[in-house]
């Protein structure tokens, strides 16, 4: 009794432990990854149906239990992932692997639990994850590849102006390198004034808005450079803002080449100006010898005729009186205009021409008029002389017609390859800021400017009138 007794208690566990291993079977079937375990002589001792689906392709899981994996698939054997088996055995520490299995053609990543009676490997196929993760980053690599060689600086900055990004092309065009400019804020890279406009250009930035514009930058070196600025605002998805990117191109080149073609377009004006300007003197000179050549001859004439008529009859000599009084003052005014109109064009003396400018306005007005002249360089071209005279004669004319001045004077000097032009006033002044419809002052300018020189005109109601001209040489 007690034999049976004893049987019948060694089959109640026997039919426990099957139930186990069945129950215990069916739950590592149930599980989507693959499960396998050894013994220590690489021995399988069990798989389950996603292990085998993984490693074993076709053969039924009953003829691969019990079976050596390096004398079934000797391949693998040779193979990193499946070398990694060794490696935790040795170590008898738990390992974590993940690759592409060439023998099965998936990636796997797998956790080894050793022990000294053998392995179990928790596998699990990770083909599509990894590549998805592949072409992310094959979308990362091709983008990387589109950023650092594109034509454009690419400068991304945070919610506080602080850089969080910039490509090759931007540090080439700083001089800086990548980890320089990375946390700096964007004003470090402009001066006083691209830092006062750069408060009031991030101010639209958080407003939304996408600019295009001109800005100066300066590089490492300290070199100013222009560039143009294609600015962006970046908004999370709730709205926020987040910071900027900017496309920015070197236009610096550019820059200097349009400079260059103002400039000569600014220089060929000045030719022809300058062209105009002495036309107009010879077309004065012409005018001024017709006057005094042609027209005071016939007033002469004229005179003499009248004079020869008087003299035959009182009473007629005494009608013509103010006729020929009238002559003759026409013939003084003529001598006077064509004096100041014609001058010479060749070999002019400044000094002399102006020193008999001053001594006759101070002779034919009540003004008094003080002059001083200080030019060393002698070598000054007849055309720039001639035009420093017609300025102050010009000047001098205005002071008569309007400035009810008692004093004038006038300075030419040369300093600092300049040559520097005063005429003061003491008369009744004006406003400078007021618009002026006379042609004066605008004649003066436009002879300054062909010059390349500046003018400077302080003014104001009751306190005269100073004039500074500065002219290269």
């Amino acid at each position: 009794m007690n034999n049976l007794s004893n049987l019948s208690q060694e089959n109640n566990k026997y039919t426990d432990l099957k139930y186990k291993e069945f129950a215990l079977t069916n739950v590592f079937d149930r599980i989507t990854d693959g499960f396998v375990a050894f013994d220590n002589q690489w021995n399988y001792i069990y798989l389950n149906n996603k292990a085998a689906e993984i490693i074993c392709c076709d053969r039924r899981l009953e003829d691969i239990v019990g079976k050596n994996i390096w004398k079934e698939f000797p391949e693998k054997k040779e193979h990193s992932f499946y070398s990694s088996f060794f490696t935790a055995m040795a170590e008898q520490q738990t390992l974590t692997i993940e690759g592409y299995c060439h023998p099965v053609g998936a990636w796997l990543r797998a956790t080894l639990y050793p022990s000294p009676e053998g392995l179990s490997v928790y596998m699990q196929d990770i083909t599509v994850s990894k590549q998805m993760e592949l072409e992310l980053e094959e979308s990362r690599e091709r983008y990387r590849q589109i950023v650092e060689t594109a034509q454009e600086g690419i400068w991304m900055i945070d919610e506080n102006n602080k850089t969080v990004f910039v490509n090759q092309k931007m540090c080439d065009i700083l001089e800086y390198s990548i980890d320089e400019m990375m946390g700096k804020e964007n004003i470090y890279f402009m001066d006083d004034e691209g830092r006062a406009s750069s408060e009031a250009s991030m101010a639209r930035r958080r407003m939304g808005i996408t600019e295009n514009l001109d800005k100066q930058l300066i590089t490492k070196s300290g070199k100013a450079i222009w560039t143009n600025m294609s600015a962006n605002p970046i908004f999370s998805k709730q709205g926020e803002y987040k910071g900027a990117l900017a496309m920015i191109s070197d236009i610096s080149d550019k820059i200097k080449l349009q400079e260059q073609l103002m400039n000569e377009q600014i220089n060929k004006q000045r030719e022809i100006v300058k062209a105009v300007i002495i036309a107009q003197e010879t077309e004065r000179n012409r005018l001024g010898q017709e006057m005094h050549d042609n027209i005071n001859q016939l007033l002469l004439a004229t005179k003499l005729y009248l004079g020869m008529a008087g003299n035959k009859s009182s009473k007629l000599k005494k009608l013509i009186e103010y006729p020929l009084e009238l002559v003759d003052t026409a013939i003084e005014e003529i001598r006077s205009l064509c004096k100041k109109m014609v001058t010479p064009i060749k070999n002019i003396d400044l000094k002399e021409l102006v020193k008999r400018l001053v001594k006759d306005f101070s002779k034919n007005t009540k003004i008094k008029a003080a002059f001083s002249y200080s030019i060393t360089n002698e070598s000054l071209p007849d055309d720039l002389k001639l035009n420093i005279y017609r300025i102050i004669q010009e000047q001098t004319n205005n002071i008569l017609k309007y400035a009810e001045a008692k004093n004038v004077t006038i300075s030419i000097n040369e300093k600092d390859n300049r040559i520097n032009i005063l005429v003061e006033d003491d008369g009744r002044g004006f406003d400078v800021s007021s618009q002026r419809t006379g042609i004066g002052i605008t004649n003066m300018i436009n002879r300054i400017e062909s010059y390349n020189g500046e003018v400077e005109i302080k003014s104001s109601e009751g306190n005269g009138c100073k004039i500074f001209i500065s002219i290269p040489v």
